[in-house]
């Protein structure tokens, strides 16, 4: 049984999932399950306790972003590796020990499933990096290989070593769209050597229909530009380089001041973190891993 496993449960989508999670995570034996509720879903929680006194509840007051729940749930953590899924997805055809010993043996920030519809249709969840006319393009791929490297957690699902996900500095609150927020993470995570990957044997199946995803370049594109795009390695450090300003502040779409606060306060963020770097992003996207044919 993998008692060194903390499960992290997400929510969303109030009560039509809860009768039945909590009893089919019990059968994992996992050494905890941490449910993490929202503001608006306290008012089942003291029924929920009382069935399910091995669940421990975290009660969110505000709302707050999804890469925040994950983040809280981490910490709260006692186990070495934490299993991240939402409510409305379940696990098929058991918990995947393969993919747990192999996480085990093998110093890797994340692994992530293979999530399929209701209909059992795989779901194209392996994101690929990919520049297209000098341009970052994200391509949602289905994995043809086992432990094939995957950029983020989609859905910000998978199985995360605790201690790695720590010193990575886990999603960045600062980013409120959720696309923004996990490739922050990815792109941040191979930059600094750390490696996400996807297990074929570690399969989850949605159990109403999936969610759609903002990808609009907002104000959280901004500040994902500026940590990961904009950063240059060289020799042995990550750096932010002074001429990207001008470009900077022509194109935010913000006042100056406030464009020149946003890149000051990155540049530093940059500095403190610059010899953490092993490559930047355009050597990320340019050197991604194939998988073998």
């Amino acid at each position: 049984m993998p008692r060194s496993l903390s499960i992290v449960l997400l929510n969303r989508g109030g009560r039509p999932f809860k009768s039945g999670v909590f009893d089919e995570l019990s059968e994992i034996g996992a050494a905890e399950i941490i449910s993490v509720e929202g503001p608006g879903h306290s008012y089942d929680v003291e029924n929920l306790a009382r069935k399910y006194p091995e669940v421990r509840f975290v009660l969110l007051d505000e709302s707050i972003t999804v890469g925040e729940r994950v983040n809280i749930g981490i910490e709260e953590a006692k186990s070495e590796f934490v299993f991240v899924l939402w409510n409305d997805l379940k696990l098929i055809a058991g918990f995947a020990e393969r993919a747990f010993a192999n996480m085990v043996s093998d110093p890797i920030l994340c692994t992530v499933p293979i999530i399929q519809n209701q209909r059992r249709e795989t779901v194209p969840t392996i994101p690929v990096p990919a520049l297209y006319r000098k341009r970052l393009k994200i391509l949602p791929t289905q994995a043809s290989a086992d432990r094939e490297a995957a950029l983020y957690p989609f859905e910000y699902c998978g199985m995360y070593r605790k201690e790695q996900f720590s010193l990575l500095g886990g999603y960045d609150y600062l980013l409120r769209n959720a696309h923004w927020q996990k490739l922050d993470f990815g792109f941040r995570a191979f930059m600094w050597g750390e490696r996400i990957h996807c297990s074929t044997s570690f399969r989850l199946q949605y159990r109403g229909d999936s969610p759609a995803e903002d990808t609009s370049r907002d104000q959280s594109y901004k500040l994902f530009f500026l940590k990961n795009l904009a950063v240059r390695f060289n020799r042995d450090s990550g750096k932010l380089p002074p001429g990207k300003l001008p470009g900077y502040l022509l194109r935010s779409g913000g006042g100056l001041l406030s464009a020149y606060r946003e890149f000051r306060e990155v540049s530093r963020w940059v500095s403190l973190n610059q010899y953490r770097f092993r490559q930047d992003a355009k050597s990320v996207t340019e050197l991604w891993e194939k998988p073998e044919s």
